[in-house]
């Protein structure tokens, strides 16, 4: 892992947080639109066609925070050859650009994703002693950072929660458990405020549903933070709640699942 250069003394982790911030706030969410219905390269991607290594270079070992379409561009520079097997495959006869345009909106939901969990690191990297070290191997792990508690390795997972379902599933690969001592999983609300109000105003919704709606939205207000274009972010209250749980519980249990920070 990359200790040196992601977790070690001489970065300014709360200049490096502003810097992530302004970026998240600028993203134009619009420009991608087109992309978030697009679905036709859904096949699991072989490793080398993975964009991890890229996504941790740009965004966390280093803060050179580049739009989509342009680590786009170096993504599909560096791994056409890998690419042109892929299509071989599973899309002989197709054209180029129609793989092309499949594959640029897998990574698009790939790439909102990681934002969101660098988010979340850089806050964290900001506020507490305990630093994060994050990067693509781990990842490929299903680990998306670890952090050293009275020497306990803590690992943490960002699950994904909507009103469609609870969390989202992610499996950890194999050996995981000689990587980490505890498994934390930090809950991260995915919500539209004004679908959930109208749903809980529905006549048609029952009771007990809508109560589950309130509560997801009341969470949702309390721990996470919409900016102008869209982009939901993690509040420095609840990272504290979670580093807080995580002090509490780290040396005697081997997990903290994510519905202990959503009571």
């Amino acid at each position: 892992m990359k200790e040196e250069n992601n977790a070690d003394g001489n970065r300014d982790w709360m200049a490096d947080l502003k810097k992530y911030e302004d970026f998240l706030r600028e993203i134009d969410l619009g420009k991608y639109s087109n992309l978030r219905e697009i679905k036709t390269v859904e096949q699991d991607l072989p490793k080398e066609m993975l964009p991890l290594d890229i996504y941790y270079e740009y965004y966390w070992d280093k803060t050179d925070f580049k739009d989509f379409n342009d680590i786009f561009e170096i993504y599909w520079e560096e791994k056409l050859c890998h690419i042109m097997k892929f299509m071989e495959k599973y899309f002989y006869g197709c054209s180029i650009s129609f793989v092309k345009e499949g594959l640029k909106a897998r990574l698009y939901r790939i790439w909102m994703s990681i934002l969101t969990q660098f988010h979340f690191q850089y806050l964290w990297n900001a506020l507490f002693d305990e630093k994060l070290v994050s990067d693509a191997e781990l990842d490929r792990k299903g680990i998306d950072a670890v952090a050293d508690f009275e020497g306990r390795r803590v690992g943490f997972q960002i699950k994904k929660i909507s009103y469609r379902r609870e969390a989202s599933e992610r499996r950890f690969a194999s050996g995981r458990r000689r990587v980490v001592d505890v498994i934390v999983e930090v809950p991260y609300i995915v919500v539209d405020e004004e679908e959930l109000k109208r749903r809980i105003e529905s006549r048609r919704v029952k009771d007990t549903t809508k109560e589950r709606y309130r509560k997801l939205l009341a969470q949702f207000k309390e721990n996470f933070c919409k900016y102008d274009n869209g982009f939901v972010v993690f509040t420095e209250n609840y990272l504290r709640k979670v580093h807080n749980k995580v002090k509490e519980k780290a040396l005697t249990v081997n997990k903290i699942p994510y519905d202990e920070f959503l009571g």
